[in-house]
């Protein structure tokens, strides 16, 4: 396959992504892929389980164009039963055929995709590497998934374990978007003599937030800012709470904001009341998005994460990009990120540590210049600076497939 100054078009496959019942889900993919859709033509297929209802079709294709990338979403219905064995298989069948609907709805009269781009393995390797063996056609691999981490543990089985080695050995790239999630899928024999780090996309909205409120003023309270998936096993929602209740009895001179939706929302909020938390400092606001979302982080003087395991949060990227520190457990990759001049790190499930750092912070002792934070963030998280990484990847990966 010959590379040329022509635009590429390259196919996304991705296993999570925003859909029509729920609109978080694989943010950071839906922002890869409008990124390289600012250099070249770009689809991308997604298949959805439905329960299965009467009124379900078997499959049920939705093609639409937005921010330069021609998305097809398929929506299959799930088997009625869950017969061992039996179920899984039709569930299977029923999402590669999914795929192949998508990909025949994208796919362009007499012209093969360039490259293919598979977002979060294993199955959709498994696509890309057919593409690959009966059609020349190279492929790279980003993967987000956190089951490889030793916190985790969920990378287990001999035919998947077999199969994934097998698609990360063919691809021409593998991406990941920290080197600590790089290292933890070596560590699982996922071998390959070319891993890169590529950033997750930062929302063009958050840089122009950032613009707005360059000139925002200091106050004598400061704003503390969470924002997360609610998820309390990964996130450790109730020890950042506990850390807000010990802070909250020696002081009132703050006031923290908790953002964000998910299984043990509820949960938090009642155990906040068990503390005895003062209303006046906490407030849960339930799930905010785009413009809301910039402007509420945009007034924190400080974004705090008390994960017990992370991969990268882009929640992190998006701080960086309104110039607000990020106080977090060191965890992940998230060190490759936060340091003494963007935050400040402490251990996992250490409450007293991040008590103490957290009440520096409030007495003024630390600093941060908010204008080089913004100027890091737009330097590496920025559409135009990941699409052209990914360009460089795609045609790195054109080359690979001509030798």
């Amino acid at each position: 396959m010959k590379t040329s100054a022509k635009r590429l078009y390259v196919l996304n496959l991705t296993r999570w992504y925003p859909h029509r019942f729920d609109p978080m889900p694989g943010l950071f993919v839906q922002r890869h892929a409008e990124a390289i859709a600012l250099y070249t033509d770009v689809a991308l297929v997604y298949a959805h389980g439905v329960m299965a209802k009467p009124e379900v079709p078997l499959f049920d294709v939705d093609v639409k164009k937005k921010a330069g990338v021609l998305t097809a979403e398929v929506y299959f219905r799930l088997p009625a039963t869950n017969i061992p064995l039996i179920s899984p298989a039709i569930k299977l069948w029923r999402f590669f055929k999914a795929i192949a609907k998508g990909i025949g709805k994208v796919k362009i009269h007499d012209q093969n995709f360039d490259v293919i781009h598979v977002h979060v393995l294993t199955r959709l390797g498994i696509v890309a590497l057919f593409f690959k063996w009966f059609y020349g056609i190279p492929y790279v691999i980003t993967e987000h998934w956190t089951r490889y981490l030793d916190q985790r543990n969920d990378f287990t089985g001999f035919f998947r374990i077999w199969l994934t080695r097998l698609v990360v050995k063919k691809a021409a790239v593998v991406t990941t978007v920290s080197k600590d999630l790089g290292h933890a899928m070596k560590k699982h024999k996922l071998g390959h003599p070319d891993y890169r780090v590529i950033h997750n996309v930062v929302d063009p909205i958050f840089f122009a937030v950032a613009s707005k409120n360059a000139g925002k003023k200091e106050t004598s309270r400061k704003e503390l800012v969470h924002v997360s998936c609610f998820t309390d096993i990964q996130k450790n929602i109730s020890g950042l709470l506990r850390v807000v209740h010990m802070l909250s009895v020696n002081r009132d001179d703050f006031h923290f904001t908790m953002i964000g939706d998910g299984e043990d929302l509820e949960k938090m909020k009642n155990y906040a009341v068990k503390l005895k938390i003062p209303e006046k400092v906490l407030t849960f606001t339930g799930l905010l998005e785009g413009r809301l979302l910039a402007e509420t982080m945009a007034g924190a003087d400080a974004l705090v994460l008390f994960s017990n395991y992370e991969n990268m949060p882009v929640v992190i990227n998006e701080s960086f990009a309104l110039g607000v520190p990020v106080i977090s457990t060191d965890v992940g990759g998230i060190a490759e990120m936060v340091n003494e001049n963007r935050g400040r790190l402490v251990a996992k499930g250490d409450e007293t540590a991040l008590t103490d750092v957290l009440s520096d912070f409030l007495d003024g002792k630390m600093f941060f210049d908010k204008g080089k934070i913004q100027q890091f963030a737009r330097k590496q998280f920025s559409k135009e600076t990941v699409g052209k990484d990914l360009l460089g990847i795609y045609y790195d990966a054109l080359k690979k497939g001509e030798k």
